[in-house]
C-alpha cells in the first residue's frame, strides 16, 4: 500500500515524456495556469496517448540549483505563467541526468478540486526556490 501523497486523486494524471514534449500550451489567465491548448500531430505527447486538449497543468518537475548542489522536484504549477512553464521544462536537462520531464495535469470533469489541492501541497516547495511566485 502506499501513502497517500503517492496515489493520485482521481482525474489527475502523471505523465513522464521524453522532450520536445510537443504539447502547444496556453495561459488561462496571466500567471494563472496553463493547460494544454492542443498536441503536436507525431510529437511526444501524441505518440503517448495519455494527455489531452484541455488537460490544465498542475505540476512539472524543475531542477532548483545552489550553489555545487542541485535537486529534482515536481512542483506545483497551477499558479504559473506560460514563461514559467516553460523553464521548469527546460531545466530538465541531460546535464542534470534527466531524459524526460514529468507533467502532472487534471483532467477537466473528472477531478475534485480540493481533494487535488490538498495533495498538491506534500510537494510545495522551500521558500527559497526559484520556482515559487512572490505572495
Amino acid at each position: 500500500m502506499y501513502p497517500e501523497q503517492f496515489k493520485l486523486p482521481k482525474g489527475v494524471y502523471e505523465v513522464p515524456l521524453a522532450k520536445p514534449c510537443g504539447i502547444l500550451f496556453e495561459e488561462i489567465e496571466p500567471n494563472r495556469g496553463v493547460y494544454i491548448q492542443d498536441l503536436i500531430e507525431g510529437g511526444n505527447a501524441a505518440r503517448q496517448g495519455i494527455l489531452k486538449p484541455d488537460d490544465i497543468l498542475i505540476g512539472v518537475t524543475a531542477i532548483q540549483i545552489a550553489g555545487a548542489k542541485w535537486e529534482r522536484r515536481l512542483i506545483p504549477a497551477r499558479k504559473f505563467g506560460f514563461d514559467l512553464v516553460v523553464g521548469a521544462i527546460g531545466s530538465n536537462e541531460e546535464k542534470w541526468g534527466c531524459n524526460n520531464v514529468i507533467l502532472m495535469v487534471e483532467r477537466p470533469g473528472e477531478f475534485n478540486r480540493d481533494e487535488v489541492d490538498k495533495f498538491l501541497e506534500f510537494f510545495e516547495p522551500p521558500p527559497d526556490t526559484p520556482w515559487k511566485l512572490p505572495q
